[in-house]
């Protein structure tokens, strides 16, 4: 209960997660430097790494609601020394969503219906103590998504790299297929994340992101 109490955001999702019947249901506060985060998952978050999850995070600019989907690393990688579940034996919910142009048009559709917002963070997973939760991501960006699937930066992305050129894509189908192309994509952690920020996050719009997923919560 004093998770849900910290956070009225958390206390609303939690209330809409069980109206909308998505269960089974593990909380989880995750903290940092400075943030802190609420994790909603099918399981807890060591045995849903790769599990579609959502998250209220807040930090100093402010709070946001997100769903969350995972990109472990290649199977070329069990001959480094990292944990055997951050491997992609099998397909992840990430593959599942960001191959699938049903799943990706669903994502357009929503923001027909809600301020959308996208965010990309990737970095090397094989850097040792690398943890997908609570470890710092090389490579940040945050777009805005409008009612076309046209995405516009939200903050400026200052990173000539490879990945940082990332930052040129202006729809999510270009995006979700540049990805792969990228020369480590296998040894990079990927988190794909979509939902709403701020003054956005109101019972109405949670209840239609939640809406979207509700079928991808197993």
């Amino acid at each position: 209960m004093e998770l849900i109490e910290s956070n009225p955001t958390v206390a609303m999702v939690e209330e809409l997660m069980k109206r909308h019947q998505m269960t089974p249901m593990a909380t989880e506060q995750v903290r940092g430097i400075d943030m802190v985060q609420w994790f909603f998952a099918p399981r807890v978050l060591t045995r849903c790494i790769d599990c579609a999850k959502l998250s209220v995070t807040e930090t100093q600019t402010g709070t946001t609601l997100r769903v969350r989907l995972d990109k472990g690393l290649g199977q070329q990688s069990r001959t480094y020394n990292v944990p055997t579940q951050f491997v992609m034996y099998e397909p992840w919910m990430y593959t599942s969503v960001t191959e699938d142009a049903i799943r990706i048009q669903n994502i357009m559709d929503t923001a027909r219906q809600i301020p959308l917002h996208v965010w990309l963070q990737v970095t090397n997973g094989l850097v040792p103590g690398f943890h997908p939760i609570t470890s710092p991501f090389h490579h940040n960006f945050h777009w805005i998504l409008n009612e076309q699937g046209q995405m516009s930066l939200k903050e400026p992305v200052f990173d000539v790299s490879e990945v940082g050129r990332i930052q040129e894509v202006t729809n999510l189908q270009e995006l979700l297929m540049r990805l792969p192309q990228l020369r480590e994509w296998q040894w990079y952690w990927t988190v794909l994340s979509w939902g709403i920020v701020e003054q956005d996050i109101v019972e109405q719009n949670a209840s239609i992101l939640l809406q979207s997923i509700q079928d991808l919560w197993h």
